[in-house]
């Protein structure tokens, strides 16, 4: 019946953790991980008491996740919870074996509950059910022991390998605690946020209320989460006790299990056939929890969003945590996940959701493209390395570190130097994170505006200031004195850095370069003639500056030197960029109006270092797509697109 139960189904009650695509797994996973479970027993040295009571868990530990039609309504009518599994599975072992073994009833009703204690999901205390067996004497302490450790490895190890391996020390820890009934424990809030992010460090200003931890405390005393970080991993510490509190006012002495596994569901999608975060519905969620105040949370009233709330359902003993959209937010979020394969829908689609709940365009501009563009500005580094050797003192702030290779590259080159990265982009931020985590690096992280770091930091007290390729992207997406592309951002940005530069501190700018003479021209000859379609889209979106060219024929055109090389720029990157690519002005200065900028508006500064180049790669790249001469149609090399300027603080 076991395996009738998980062959015959049409239910996906899995967990998306460890999936790394939605689509591709359309086949029947439950039934795959329960057969990779009996293999791995099939490999362990066990007595037949212990290969007996771990096989026939495991073939009934997760039936109620599957079923089919007929099988699921009989299951409900009984009255079992499917959404809490181990339980609904019990039962039904329990409905379908009239001689049933009530050792095995009760491993089954545990299954997996040693896992979710180490990960903070459940209380040790869950447990007490398996010591009973030993008081019934229906088992003795180590032969459940041994069941214990067999059980939960297969369990485990069937998830992922290296997974138990890292945690094979605790499992036996917590199963040694479960057989000697040493399962009273007292609950810290903070530790159980810890195990609970596994992939976080648990830091909130929130947690200093006592109303708050004292409402946590009661609710990690009382129930069970299942699918926790499966479905919040990706949402901070605040927002998720924030969401916490308000699930809080639903519980009562009937709940015993919460479940986010709706969440977990409706939190991902496949981008380039990759399980990825729905970045839309996070966004919209984050802008719905930071309006709620901490007080009104704790004393149970919750400001009412138009576009989202939080939907609390009662199934017997358990809540299910969803998240309901309003019908104009669910389509702006469909017309989103649809669109971003076309370039001209996207931008349309993304604008929209900026203007329906007011983000901050240079908060969340790439969206998901921001995981490509950080790969390559990674990928970029070796052409930045030289920035390292201009840094002096022992304190470095990267403006805007984008996947962070720069600060690893610093943290390596000068490990006494203390490295940290400002962005205001929160995608950014959460990679780095995550990064910073799972690499274990030193470099302080902080969510920030560029313009402002005085805010962040005290006077006199970063030695080394740089901005690698961000310059631009701050001339470009921030609105200064009611306008975009304004010179004005770089001064500002500038007399920021200087608010809190030491004396004899560096600013160390990489970034693009306007070219001189600037009324030169180039003619562009394209190898595929219809691309002189992008170029006149180009003109058409590009918002930095008026440009034009002159037709010279089916696939040459005449264009001022700058105008060409900032066309040349977007149509390196190629089509799937050009979406964001077309939105950012590279070049905005020459050399000679950046120095002159520092000197007009920065007071003791001297010039240490500056250079033009060309940067590597965009010649190779455009080598099949384009060649380039000068008026007189002589063969010439593409002009410097970046410039490298070191200013000293006196």
């Amino acid at each position: 019946m076991w395996e009738k139960y998980l062959t015959e189904t049409k239910e996906k009650n899995y967990n998306y953790e460890h999936l790394d695509s939605i689509k591709s797994n359309k086949s029947n996973l439950v039934y795959k991980y329960i057969m990779k479970c009996l293999n791995i027993l099939e490999k362990e040295k066990t007595s037949k008491e212990v290969y007996y009571y771990v096989s026939e868990t495991l073939k009934w530990s997760d039936v109620s996740k599957c079923g089919n039609v007929a099988d699921r309504k009989k299951w409900k009518e009984q009255g079992f919870s499917l959404n809490v599994h181990n339980i609904a599975s019990s039962e039904i072992y329990v409905l379908d074996n009239k001689d049933y073994d009530e050792v095995i009833r009760v491993l089954i009703n545990t299954h997996g509950l040693v896992g979710q204690y180490i990960r903070g999901e459940i209380n040790l205390s869950s447990n007490k059910e398996l010591y009973k067996l030993i008081e019934k004497k229906l088992i003795s302490k180590d032969l459940l022991k041994e069941v214990l450790i067999v059980l939960n490895k297969c369990i485990i190890s069937a998830v992922n390998e290296k997974i138990y391996n890292n945690i094979e020390k605790e499992v036996l820890k917590t199963i040694d605690k479960i057989v000697n009934n040493n399962m009273d424990e007292t609950i810290n809030v903070i530790d159980r946020l810890k195990k609970l992010n596994s992939k976080k460090k648990i830091s909130s200003t929130l947690l200093e209320n006592k109303e708050v931890n004292k409402k946590l405390t009661l609710l990690f005393k009382q129930v069970e989460l299942w699918y926790y970080e499966s479905a919040l991993s990706d949402f901070d510490i605040d927002e998720q006790i924030k969401l916490l509190l308000i699930i809080s006012n639903y519980v009562n002495e009937e709940i015993s299990h919460i479940t986010f596994s709706p969440i977990m569901k409706q939190m991902y999608l496949d981008y380039n056939k990759q399980k990825t975060i729905n970045i839309y519905r996070k966004r919209i969620l984050e802008c719905m929890l930071k309006e709620l105040n901490i007080e009104d949370l704790v004393n149970g009233n919750v400001k009412k969003n138009v576009h989202v709330k939080c939907e609390v359902k009662k199934l017997g003993n358990t809540l299910t945590i969803n998240f309901k959209f309003s019908r104009q937010a669910a389509k702006l979020i469909e017309f989103c996940e649809v669109a971003y394969t076309s370039n001209s829908l996207y931008n349309k689609a993304v604008y929209m959701l900026y203007e329906l709940f007011g983000f901050r365009r240079d908060e969340y501009d790439r969206f998901y493209n921001e995981i490509d563009y950080l790969n390559t500005m990674n990928s970029s580094m070796n052409s930045k390395k030289i920035l390292v050797d201009f840094i002096t003192g022992k304190s470095v702030l990267d403006v805007g570190p984008g996947g962070g290779a720069l600060m690893n590259i610093i943290e390596n080159s000068l490990p006494d130097v203390k490295v940290s990265g400002i962005d205001i982009s929160k995608n950014v931020i959460e990679e780095l994170t995550k990064k910073q985590i799972s690499e274990n690096h030193k470099w302080k992280l902080v969510e920030g505006d560029a313009l402002n770091l005085n805010n962040y930091f005290k006077t006199g007290e970063i030695d080394t200031i740089i901005y690698s390729s961000i310059i631009h992207e701050l001339y470009s997406y921030i609105p200064y004195n009611g306008h975009k592309f304004n010179i004005e951002t770089v001064t500002k940005a500038l007399k920021s850095a200087d608010s809190i530069l030491t004396s004899g501190g560096r600013i160390i700018i990489r970034d693009g370069i306007k070219t001189e003479p600037e009324n030169t021209y180039r003619i562009i000859q394209f190898v595929n003639k219809d691309d002189i379609n992008i170029l006149d889209n180009y003109c058409k979106d590009f918002k930095g500056r008026k440009i034009t060219y002159t037709s010279i024929d089916e696939n040459k055109v005449k264009m001022l030197v700058n105008d060409a090389m900032e066309f040349l720029y977007t149509y390196t990157w190629g089509e799937n960029s050009y979406s964001l690519e077309v939105k950012e002005q590279f070049g905005y200065l020459t050399p000679t109006e950046y120095i002159k900028l520092i000197e007009d508006n920065l007071s003791g500064y001297k010039v240490i270092f500056s250079k033009a180049f060309l940067q590597d790669g965009y010649e190779e790249n455009l080598l099949n797509k384009i060649s380039i001469y000068d008026e007189n149609m002589n063969v010439v090399k593409l002009p410097n697109s970046t410039f490298i300027l070191v200013i000293e603080k006196e």
